[in-house]
C-alpha cells in the first residue's frame, strides 16, 4: 500500500493554509498524481469550497486508469482533472483543459515512485529477481534499462551511474557490464544485473540502503529523463503559476532534492552573475521568494510508519 508522505505539510503549503475556507479560487495542480494519496487529500479538504479545482497529472497509464475508478465522482462533477502527461508539458496541458483561464494557485511535485510501482513486473524492485530490466514509467518512453546495458559504450554508462546515481563505483560497474557483454551476454532481467553488482559494490557504511539501490537509480533516471523532465517542469510550474502561488516539492534522493534547491536559489536573487564580477550585467529580477530555508523533513513517527519516507526533502517557495 503507498502512503503519502508528509500529507499534512505539504497539503497545507500547498493550498496556502489549512484554514479551506481561504483556500483562494483558482486551479491547483497535482503534477505526480501516483496513486492520488495528496489528491485525495485537497479534494477532502476543499470539497464545499467553490471555484476550487484539482488538475492532476501522472505519465503512467496505469496510475491514471486507477484513479479515473478511484475518483470517478469527482472527476464526473468537474472538481478534479485527471491527465495522463509529463509535468514537463504544463502549459500545454492546461491550456487544453476547461479551467484553462482561471489563475494556477499551487502546484505540488511529489518525484518518489509509488509502493505498487515496485510490484508490476517493471525492473524498478530487487525483489522481482525474474522482471525484465525496463524501468520505463511510461510506455510512451522508447528506451529500455536493458537497451542502455546492452548497448552503450563504457564511457557513457559510467557517466550515467557516477552523475546520476552517485555510485563511485561507476567505472568499475561499466567495465563489468561490458566484459559480460564480450562473452555474448545479454541483460535481460533484474537478477542479471545483480549478479554484475554484488561481485562490485558494497552497503554505504551506517547506511541501510540496497548494494544496488545507485545503479537503479541511475537507470531509472536515465530511462524516464528525469533530470531533464525536473527542471523544465520547475520553469514551467514558475511561468504558469500566478502571484502568491506555491511550488511545493518533495525528493528523495539528491539527484532530485539539488535541482530544486538550485532553482529556487537562483530564481529568489535578483543578481545571479558570477561572484568575480563586480558590477550586475545580469538583469536578472527575482521571482520566488523560498519559505523552507531548510527542508521539511519527516519526523520520527511518521518514518517509523513509513520507512520509506526517510530520505524525504520538502521545499516550498512562492511566486512574487
Amino acid at each position: 500500500m503507498h502512503i503519502s508522505v508528509m500529507p499534512v505539510e505539504s497539503l497545507n503549503f500547498w493550498i496556502g493554509g489549512d484554514n479551506k475556507e481561504k483556500v483562494l479560487p483558482g486551479v491547483y495542480v497535482d503534477a505526480t498524481f501516483g496513486e492520488g494519496g495528496h489528491s485525495r487529500l485537497f479534494l477532502e479538504q476543499t470539497d464545499k469550497t467553490e471555484n476550487v479545482f484539482l488538475v492532476a497529472l501522472d505519465r503512467d497509464s496505469r496510475r491514471i486508469e486507477k484513479g479515473k475508478n478511484f475518483f470517478a465522482k469527482e472527476i464526473e462533477s468537474g472538481k478534479l482533472q485527471l491527465i495522463k502527461g509529463n509535468f514537463s508539458e504544463l502549459p500545454a496541458i492546461l491550456s487544453s483543459l476547461k479551467t484553462k483561464n482561471l489563475p494556477v494557485r499551487g502546484i505540488l511535485f511529489d518525484f518518489g515512485l509509488c509502493t505498487t510501482q515496485f510490484s508490476e513486473n517493471r525492473g524498478f524492485s530487487f525483489n522481482e529477481k525474474e522482471a525484465p530490466l525496463d524501468m520505463r514509467m511510461s510506455e510512451d518512453e522508447e528506451l529500455t534499462a536493458g537497451q542502455i546495458l546492452n548497448e552503450w559504450e563504457e564511457e557513457a554508462l559510467t557517466k550515467i551511474i557516477k552523475e546520476k546515481g552517485e555510485e563511485r563505483e561507476g567505472r568499475k560497474i561499466a567495465r563489468a557490464i561490458l566484459q559480460k557483454r564480450a562473452q555474448g551476454f545479454s541483460f535481460e532481467k533484474v537478477d542479471d544485473l545483480l549478479e554484475v553488482l554484488k561481485k562490485i559494490t558494497k552497503k554505504p557504511w551506517g547506511q541501510k540502503i540496497h548494494f544496488a539501490t545507485k545503479t537503479f537509480q541511475a537507470l531509472r533516471m536515465t530511462v524516464n529523463r528525469e533530470e531533464e523532465s525536473l527542471i523544465r517542469g520547475l520553469r514551467e510550474a514558475l511561468d504558469i503559476l500566478a502571484p502568491g502561488g506555491r511550488i511545493v516539492t518533495i525528493a528523495f534522493h539528491s539527484g532530485e532534492d539539488r535541482p530544486v534547491k538550485n532553482f529556487f536559489r537562483r530564481e529568489s536573487r535578483d543578481c545571479i552573475c558570477p561572484p568575480e564580477m563586480p558590477i550586475c550585467r545580469c538583469d536578472h529580477q527575482k521571482t520566488l521568494k523560498i519559505l523552507t530555508k531548510k527542508p521539511l523533513t519527516p519526523d520520527e513517527e511518521e518514518i517509523k510508519r513509513n520507512p520509506n519516507s526517510r530520505s524525504a526533502k520538502m521545499r516550498v517557495a512562492e511566486k512574487i
